[in-house]
């Protein structure tokens, strides 16, 4: 795993694709097109649905390029975090609409059989996928780094380091503390349940 690109570099086209430059987006598309492939083709196991999602996760950056305000401290760890939070949500909605979809399948046929996870299954591992992007979001950026690096974009603990520009042992006491904060978030959203 190699990281997308250095922060100016980022914060260059970002501020180049809020302007209107296609070239721009283009790049940030390219830079990440692989990486959000991967994740929603793991969480879906088909690749049409994940085609169809990654597609829409750059429509919306089109649309909501213009309002993003960069992190100048973590932008490269901000904006991965921004746009898999915005697969996260579309992953979210799927799960609802084909949950609805199959309610409506079982009134006309009488019958289901499938051996997949059911509906109902499906649309709540869709909204704890986003309620965890939503707690990662309330972290700070060095925090939500590390949890995006070793987890959404699944690198080893000596490629976090490389690419945070910290130790090992830096990666994995920051991993330590973000995954006892994101435990904590997560604990009072459920109390407030």
């Amino acid at each position: 795993m190699q990281d997308v690109c250095g922060d100016a570099e980022m914060i260059a086209l970002i501020s180049a694709a809020q302007r209107g430059d296609p070239k721009a987006y283009d790049q940030l598309c390219n830079l990440y097109s692989d990486k959000l492939f991967r994740y929603l083709y793991l969480r879906l196991g088909e690749r049409e649905p994940a085609e169809d999602l990654m597609a829409e996760v750059f429509v919306r950056l089109i649309r909501m390029l213009p309002r993003y305000r960069i992190n100048s401290s973590r932008p490269v760890a901000a904006f991965s975090a921004w746009l898999y939070r915005i697969a996260a949500n579309l992953l979210t909605d799927h799960y609802r609409r084909l949950h609805f979809r199959r309610h409506a399948d079982l009134a006309d046929q009488g019958e289901f059989a499938d051996n997949g996870p059911s509906p109902h299954q499906q649309a709540e591992a869709g909204e704890a996928a986003t309620d965890v992007w939503a707690a990662v979001s309330q972290l700070g950026a060095e925090q939500q780094a590390v949890v995006l690096y070793r987890f959404a974009e699944q690198c080893s603990l000596v490629e976090a380091a490389d690419l945070m520009g910290k130790s090992t042992g830096a990666v994995k006491a920051l991993q330590h503390r973000a995954l006892a904060n994101l435990r904590r978030l997560l604990a009072s959203k459920k109390d407030l349940l």
